[in-house]
């Protein structure tokens, strides 16, 4: 590979993958929704790894746990969660769905599509979920939209589209693989 100036290292033990753009969210989100999915984002499945169920205070309970725990937990995202998923959020709006900049993000894909399934989409998963949480959910929403994304070990850019909630992925350059002829 040939660079210009500075860069950082590149190794083969994790990437990052960068996302410029947002999906539109057609209609838009209610302020019940706005605020569950972005207290998910926080939640990120909590320490008790309940994808359904997020507290009232996400942060304080993930505060309390640590200071349970010595400082330090393991997060581990929900099963059949993407680890991805709690990387995007809506927009305070709900009109948008937006990537929240997190280090080794690399799963929108998945991450979008199980929004979709569990809360967005008519056939979501959440609707039958019981509890008050999703009484205010109205599970009529498609998104709409690209994202362009830039892979940062293998220098691939790509763009994700979004036509009435289906996703696709087109590759812009593809990339090259950054551990070629290390013999691993």
């Amino acid at each position: 590979m040939c660079h210009v100036g500075p860069r950082h290292r590149r190794t083969p033990w994790g990437y990052s993958t960068t996302y410029i753009g947002h999906l539109d969210i057609t209609p838009p989100l209610n302020a019940a929704e706005v605020e569950w999915l972005t207290a998910l984002a926080e939640w990120q499945g909590g320490p008790q790894g309940d994808v359904f169920t997020v507290p009232m205070n996400p942060r304080a309970v993930w505060s309390l746990a640590m200071a349970k725990a010595g400082g330090s937990i393991a997060s581990s995202a929900p099963e059949g969660m993407p680890r991805g998923t709690t990387d995007w959020r809506p927009c305070l709006d709900g009109c948008r769905l937006e990537w929240d900049r997190i280090e080794k993000s690399n799963d929108a894909i998945p991450s979008i599509r199980f929004l979709v399934d569990h809360f967005l989409g008519p056939q979501a998963l959440a609707r039958d979920a019981g509890g008050d949480d999703f009484a205010a959910f109205s599970f009529d929403h498609a998104l709409d939209g690209v994202i362009a994304a830039y892979r940062d070990d293998t220098e691939e850019l790509f763009l994700i589209r979004a036509e009435d909630s289906r996703l696709s992925q087109e590759t812009v350059v593809a990339g090259s693989d950054p551990c070629a002829g290390l013999g691993w």
